[in-house]
């Protein structure tokens, strides 16, 4: 019952992602801010996979985590991820108000999920957040721009949640996002929908990444 239930809310909060998405896209547009011209958030099976997505994220974090709050914890990262992979998908932009929405609210309640889950922590929380910040600026440095600025404000927000759960998680993180845009870029090429200079948005690689990272 407690699954169920928690399957209904993913349900609905996977069509407020695309609601909110297709609003900060065009609002990206009005503004001449966009580096992408992909419509995918706009198509009426986008909105129903994202459903189907979000239902099943939250089913399968339900299932995972012992207490609801830690359940409400990652079903913001969740929400966020669905929100924030669709908007850089058709904008290659992470917007730098809604990663901050993200972080103020997923904070409190990992915080709060401390006083009743043993299996989380405060301290890898920040070292998490800092060690994933500082990896991606690097990086960043080294890709001379082509890493940009919002993948590495992510950095903060998935590594606070990763960094709740382990160290290892961190890891694990950074490796399946880098192995996945790396196979995604290479079948794309291959396929001849990109060339070796086409901008390929690095967010949804990092997103889908932690919540593998977490989810797992």
């Amino acid at each position: 019952m407690k699954n169920l239930s928690w399957i209904v809310v993913g349900a609905l909060s996977g069509w407020w992602c695309v609601l909110r998405a297709r609003k900060s896209i065009a609002k990206a547009r009005s503004r001449n801010e966009q580096f992408g011209e992909a419509h995918i958030a706009d198509r009426t099976i986008t909105m129903w996979l994202t459903i189907a997505l979000s239902a099943t994220l939250f089913g399968i974090c339900a299932n995972k985590f012992e207490h609801d709050t830690t359940v409400l914890a990652f079903a913001v990262l969740i929400a966020y991820a669905l929100q924030l992979a669709l908007i850089d998908i058709d904008t290659h932009l992470l917007p730098r108000r809604t990663v901050f929405a993200a972080v103020s609210r997923g904070m409190p309640l990992l915080i709060a999920a401390l006083f009743v889950d043993a299996s989380g922590s405060l301290l890898r929380m920040f070292v998490g957040a800092t060690a994933l910040w500082c990896c991606l600026r690097f990086l960043q440095f080294l890709s001379r721009g082509d890493l940009g600025s919002g993948d590495v404000r992510l950095g903060v927000l998935l590594g606070m949640y990763l960094g709740w759960v382990s160290y290892e998680a961190v890891a694990v993180e950074l490796l399946a996002g880098f192995v996945s845009a790396g196979l995604f870029s290479l079948v794309a090429i291959a396929s001849r929908r990109a060339t070796r200079t086409t901008n390929i948005p690095f967010g949804p690689f990092l997103l889908a990444g932690a919540l593998f990272a977490v989810l797992r």
